[in-house]
């Protein structure tokens, strides 16, 4: 009697396990729900024949157990591929997104990311990824989504990373007027952060830029890769004080509410400049 109370225990802890796990996989994809199925079942249907004969099919109480356990750790198992796949999944529906970067840009080593969490004190409108060091990630790699450039790696971890972006005036990105081949730096401005707009700034005077026109970085300084799409003009205005003239630039995209980036862990020229830089300096003993 004894073994037959424990072959329902059986019954019953399988018939929970079961309809958890379902409940997790119903979400993802369909075959490995049928693997899980196939694969827990079995058992489970043997249980429901011992039931309606012998409860112990010939076997001892011991072997009953081990085979308990040995179920309970396959589905543990199954489970656990079940997340890991879910996890892969969303990764390569944005890999998929950002699948022309790399098929247009062969020489840029990438680092897709989640955004994870965002720092309510940045008035720049910050956030930290998912993704590290042990990702190749660096300090100053630059940051780019779908609809371009969003900023930088400024802090990392081994596993996360904080990214600044465009609209904090700590940025300062050599761009120009893809049409008119006007130039200036890309920075922001505390008074545009929160309606998402940045400023071209140290631009000529006699400029024949427009609104309307697309902003692209220009690749000099080694800091970010050429032709990044920056924003488009949406203003042309003078500087109060000196009277220097600035353009407004609005992003493409909203920065202050990504989600998913592409940090650009290296391309062709990455440092170029700087490296001349240091070079020069090591040589003239300053």
């Amino acid at each position: 009697m004894k073994e037959h109370d424990h072959a329902k225990k059986i019954l019953t802890t399988t018939l929970v396990v079961l309809l958890v796990t379902a409940a997790v996989t119903a979400a993802v994809d369909k075959n490995i729900f049928v693997d899980f199925y196939t694969m827990i079942s079995k058992p489970f249907q043997q249980t429901t024949a011992e039931l309606s004969g012998d409860p112990s099919g010939g076997r001892s109480k011991d072997e009953l157990l081990k085979e308990n356990n040995e179920l309970h750790e396959e589905v543990n198992d199954l489970v656990s591929r079940v997340i890991d796949y879910d996890t892969i999944k969303k990764e390569n529906e944005i890999l998929r997104k950002y699948y022309g970067i790399k098929d247009d840009h062969p020489d840029y080593g990438v680092a897709v990311a989640n955004v994870i969490r965002r720092d309510p004190n940045d008035d720049f409108y910050g956030f930290t990824i998912d993704k590290g060091s042990r990702d190749d990630v660096k300090r100053g790699d630059p940051v780019i989504n779908d609809s371009g450039l969003v900023g930088w790696v400024s802090e990392v971890s081994v596993t996360t990373s904080k990214v600044t972006t465009l609209l904090s005036p700590e940025a300062k990105v050599g761009a120009m007027d893809q049409k008119t081949q006007d130039s200036g730096i890309a920075t922001g401005r505390a008074s545009l952060a929160d309606e998402g707009q940045l400023v071209l700034s140290v631009i000529s005077a006699d400029n024949k830029m427009k609104e309307g026109d697309i902003v692209i970085t220009t690749g000099v300084g080694g800091v970010y890769p050429k032709n990044l799409v920056v924003g488009r003009v949406v203003k042309l205005d003078y500087n109060e004080f000196d009277t220097t003239p600035y353009a407004v630039i609005e992003p493409f995209g909203d920065l202050r509410t990504v989600s998913d980036v592409v940090v650009i862990t290296s391309f062709e020229g990455q440092g170029v400049i700087e490296e001349a830089e240091e070079t020069d300096t090591g040589t003239s003993g300053k």
